[in-house]
């Protein structure tokens, strides 16, 4: 990605702040428990179809989605954000993944604009709505269903009391996975 695209993907963020922080603000005055967002699910995949990605609801799960967007000829790489958006029983949402959601679908707006505005990026990208993160969790049931295949990365925000990555990140590592 260029200093070019970098900006531009900053600007959409900061033109879209206060429609990405209402959806934020909905997910939170609506903490729903695992396996039961389905107000979130519909806030996030209204806001992603309004946006131009092609959406499948309810995708393997009745509260996952699949949100897409390719590029002009590009069908690879296959990049996927992750969204998180249920709360925990009595104290809601207070392990952020409202802000899961937020920054998701600020980077997947972001990602999208930048894919237009600039031809040489080309590819797929994928938001999926991931339920269920607090208890089992909806990453595993996904890609137990396959939902993962084909994805050359994927990747996600955790909000936290610190500005810092913490190593070891799976993205750091060699994966080999069997199909």
């Amino acid at each position: 990605m260029s200093e070019e695209d970098f900006r531009l993907v900053c600007s959409v963020i900061d033109r879209k702040k206060e429609f990405l922080n209402s959806v934020s603000r909905d997910i939170w005055n609506n903490p729903e428990l695992a396996y039961e967002e389905f107000h979130a699910h519909d806030v996030l995949t209204d806001a992603l179809k309004q946006y131009g990605f092609q959406v499948e609801k309810h995708y393997k799960l009745p509260t996952a989605f699949k949100a897409e967007y390719s590029s002009n000829a590009g069908c690879s790489p296959v990049i996927a954000i992750i969204v998180e958006y249920d709360a925990l029983p009595d104290i809601g949402h207070a392990c952020g993944h409202n802000l899961i959601a937020e920054a998701g679908l600020a980077a997947s707006l972001a990602i999208k604009e930048a894919m237009d505005a600039d031809p040489k990026l080309e590819g797929k990208l994928l938001v999926l709505g991931t339920p269920a993160e607090e208890r089992r969790g909806g990453k595993i049931d996904l890609l137990d269903a396959g939902v993962f295949r084909g994805v050359d990365a994927a990747m996600m925000v955790h909000p936290s009391k610190y500005t810092a990555t913490f190593p070891p990140v799976l993205s750091r590592l060699s994966v080999n996975t069997v199909p």
